[in-house]
């Protein structure tokens, strides 16, 4: 079959990242696999891809005629979306059959990804996951959609071999004379992994008598702010700033960490989550309802509602006040991460999807882009609070993250 990948851009990130990962899969099955991205970077990490051509201004129309343009030209049986609105949004204007991937559930006041589901749920024909319980919730949004029956699949992050070997966590590992080794792997961005958050969680954990030694992993444009923050609290020497790291360097240095923290504003299952639970490390992770929340369902760390840095600081001094406990927490991190995702049930899941989706068929459901209302990023009524509450906070109409 020839299978149209779509991505909102090239660069870094989980949803390439599987990407990669599925078009390899399905090269090995035979098929005849096609990348297109919405928009390029200075760095990508995709292979051979298409960006969809130009256009004059932001008009929506003209960008909906630019996609199919593009997506057409690969004359695809499967169109299989990974990320971004414009990228889900076309579905409604192709004549082939669609498949989109949910990593997560995002629903904040730029992105409400249970009402794009609902809006267009009818005008694709399946959905893939990373995790059982989103696509159980996706199945909840699609049911009763005109002209459309449910089909899905669990899609799994194939974990690198280095993972999958690390000897388990012991007591003279968990700390080093007292000190919590806690890591943070991601970008330093500001909307959805609230990296600005840091270096106040890391002051209050201080203020509250933890020994924290912090290790970032990934880079960002906050990466500068963070560090003159860090420097003026007099903490640099608590935080060790690694860059970007790659598998294999990851699986050797995360096994001599404790904890693995996030304190984004939405999360799915992140890939790095996954390989640090691997690696023995327990989790301290927003309670996220998509992913995050399945993985640690039965133990391996603590979630919290990320409503602000001191919550975030809260999380981290509970999980850290009994050594115990944390050594418990990571062996069970690692063996639920073994279970899950690195074992037998991963490559059921991807066997099972392999073998569904070639089975699908054009459901007939498909709009002429002229006589298409633009679809919304959020409710109307979402919409008009969120410009609410932005004239409140005197910011320009238009202005997003």
């Amino acid at each position: 079959m020839r299978i149209t990948l779509l991505s909102h851009f090239s660069g870094k990130g989980g949803s390439n990242t599987l990407l990669v990962q599925l078009s390899d899969y399905l090269r090995d099955l035979n098929h005849e696999i096609t990348v297109v991205v919405g928009a390029d970077c200075a760095d990508p990490i995709l292979g051979e891809y298409a960006v969809v051509r130009g256009f004059t201004g932001k008009e929506w129309k003209g960008r909906m005629a630019a996609y199919v343009e593009a997506i057409q030209a690969t004359r695809p049986d499967v169109v299989y979306s990974f990320s971004g609105k414009d990228e889900l949004d076309v579905f409604r204007f192709l004549n082939c059959v669609r498949i989109r991937h949910v990593f997560s559930m995002e629903h904040h006041e730029f992105t409400d990804m249970p009402f794009w589901i609902r809006k267009v749920g009818r005008f694709t024909e399946a959905f893939t996951a990373s995790t059982p319980d989103v696509l159980a919730r996706i199945q909840s949004l699609t049911i009763g959609t005109p002209r459309n029956s449910f089909a899905g699949w669990v899609v799994p992050y194939r974990v690198n071999e280095v993972f999958k070997a690390i000897s388990p966590p012991s007591a003279a590992r968990s700390s080093d004379a007292g000190v919590v080794n806690v890591c943070f792997v991601g970008r330093l961005d500001q909307f959805q992994k609230r990296a600005h958050w840091l270096p106040e969680i890391m002051e209050r954990c201080r203020s509250a008598g933890r020994n924290i030694r912090w290790h970032i992993y990934g880079q960002g444009q906050l990466e500068p702010v963070i560090k003159t923050q860090l420097e003026r609290k007099n903490m640099m020497a608590q935080v060790r700033f690694q860059g970007w790291a790659n598998a294999a360097t990851l699986a050797a240095q995360l096994p001599m960490q404790d904890i693995f923290f996030l304190c984004s504003r939405w999360e799915g299952l992140p890939a790095a989550m996954v390989e640090a639970m691997l690696c023995g490390l327990a989790c301290v992770v927003p309670a996220d309802p998509g992913g995050i929340t399945y993985a640690l369902r039965e133990g391996g760390g603590w979630t919290y509602e990320a409503r602000s840095p001191a919550a975030g600081a809260a999380a981290l001094i509970a999980a850290t006040a009994d050594a115990k406990i944390l050594l418990q927490k990571r062996l069970e991190a690692q063996t639920i991460a073994r279970k899950l995702f690195a074992g037998q049930v991963a490559e059921e899941q991807l066997a099972a999807y392999a073998a569904g989706f070639p089975k699908l068929t054009f459901n007939g459901n498909r709009l002429e882009i002229d006589r298409a209302p633009r679809m919304r990023s959020v409710s109307a009524l979402a919409a008009l609070k969120r410009r609410l509450l932005g004239a409140l906070r005197g910011e320009p109409r238009g202005v997003s993250p």
